[in-house]
């Protein structure tokens, strides 16, 4: 692009934000993050050119991904001779450089998701390869599934098939809240993640079911089986026992209430114990959810009781997940959210990487003045690519967040 293009982009993008936030210049200290995937961290000066952009924007937070296990194919093979080359630690980096600038850095962890789609054939992930039953299930699956070995690679095979049939429904791999072993893992792995490195805070992503049609895995089934099965006269014990051993649906489908209430109480737990983590690694760091803004899609096909999560604070931070929401809906939602924070800060996550910029200054302007505690922009890589946004996007959009109201 020609610069004179350019300034008159920029000229009529600052007019915008100027028209939408007026008194924009006037900064508060409420929390504005900046989402921003490990693939940046590169190299010392992609790192310090992400620090100096977001700090010179106003940003106040980094949240950035943080896997809760090393990635196989970052891992260098082991040499025959010589000395094992020494990695580049991206994450350890950014924390440093951060700080330096006055920044907070929150990883942005998986609570569920462990392999995406169009990695799974050849995933890097330890679950996948070693643990396929702690692989959450969905409906249509549950009663081939169940006739195999978990260990057949037909198992993961057939699983990596669906997914890989329903984009629009799940992002790959999960691992399923369920299974006591499996909550044991993720919360042993994301302490060794703040044991190695200085975290402010902990994002948790994905602390939810893809959809009420999962878990229908063998194990998990089982164990809700386990559950009710006390509560019941031995005579309908055993007539569903029988009912079981041909069709594994055959709890859930007799008793829905109960199954999606254990179901939902699992992923809490899950939050709580995950927050534990946090709370005795790093103390006085902050423990953030992605949370579904509806309340019935949250509490009823995401089985994400959010709402008793932020009451009993066993979280700091509430963000609603972006989406591809109108204004009015976006709105909406806030209105709702606020509501049902309890005690715990509402953040409003902007998808600008969908949104254009008037899109994207207005759900800024709509958040502030609904009085969120927070601002989360998703995410750098897309509003700093001059193929999607215009140049300086991001700078417009800090000038904007000035306006997120002091906490």
């Amino acid at each position: 692009m020609s610069p004179q293009p350019t300034r008159v982009v920029l000229f009529i993008a600052g007019l915008t934000v100027s028209l939408l936030c007026p008194g924009l210049r006037a900064a508060g200290d409420g929390d504005t993050g900046l989402w921003v995937r490990q693939a940046t961290l590169v190299s010392p000066d992609a790192i310090d050119r992400l620090v100096e952009e977001a700090s010179d924007a106003g940003f106040t937070t980094l949240l950035v991904e943080a896997p809760l296990a090393p990635s196989a194919s970052t891992t260098p093979a082991r040499r025959r001779r010589g000395r094992r080359p020494r990695v580049f630690d991206g994450i350890q980096t950014l924390l440093t450089a951060a700080h330096r600038r006055g920044l907070r850095v929150h990883a942005w962890v998986q609570a569920t998701l462990v392999a995406r789609t169009g990695d799974l054939a050849t995933s890097s992930s330890p679950i996948v390869r070693q643990h396929p039953e702690w692989l959450m299930v969905p409906r249509s699956l549950a009663v081939e599934l169940a006739r195999l070995d978990v260990h057949n690679p037909a198992y993961v095979e057939m699983l990596d098939k669906w997914v890989r049939q329903h984009p629009g429904e799940v992002e790959g791999l999960y691992q399923s809240p369920l299974i006591p072993s499996a909550a044991s893992d993720a919360a042993a792995r994301l302490a060794a993640l703040l044991t190695r490195y200085r975290f402010d805070g902990v994002h948790l992503d994905s602390a939810q079911f893809p959809s009420s049609d999962f878990d229908y895995g063998r194990d998990a089934v089982g164990l809700f089986r386990d559950e009710i099965a006390p509560s019941l006269a031995s005579q309908e014990r055993r007539l569903l026992d029988g009912r079981a051993a041909i069709d594994p649906l055959t709890y859930p489908d007799a008793f829905p209430t109960e199954w999606s209430r254990f179901r939902r109480s699992r992923v809490t737990a899950l939050v709580a114990r995950l927050g534990s983590v946090v709370r005795r690694h790093r103390p006085g760091a902050r423990v953030g959810v992605s949370v579904v803004a509806d309340p019935d899609e949250a509490h009823g096909r995401r089985l994400q009781d959010w709402r008793t999560w932020a009451e009993l604070g066993f979280i700091d931070i509430a963000c609603l997940q972006p989406g591809f929401e109108s204004g009015d809906d976006f709105e909406r939602q806030l209105r709702s959210a606020r509501q049902r924070a309890g005690g715990a800060d509402l953040w409003a996550a902007i998808g600008a990487r969908w949104l254009s910029p008037f899109e994207t200054f207005d759900r800024i302007r709509t958040a502030h003045r609904l009085g969120t505690d927070g601002i989360m922009v998703w995410s750098y890589e897309s509003v700093t690519d001059p193929t999607q946004q215009p140049p300086g996007h991001l700078q417009q959009i800090g000038l904007a967040l000035a306006t997120v109201p002091t906490r």
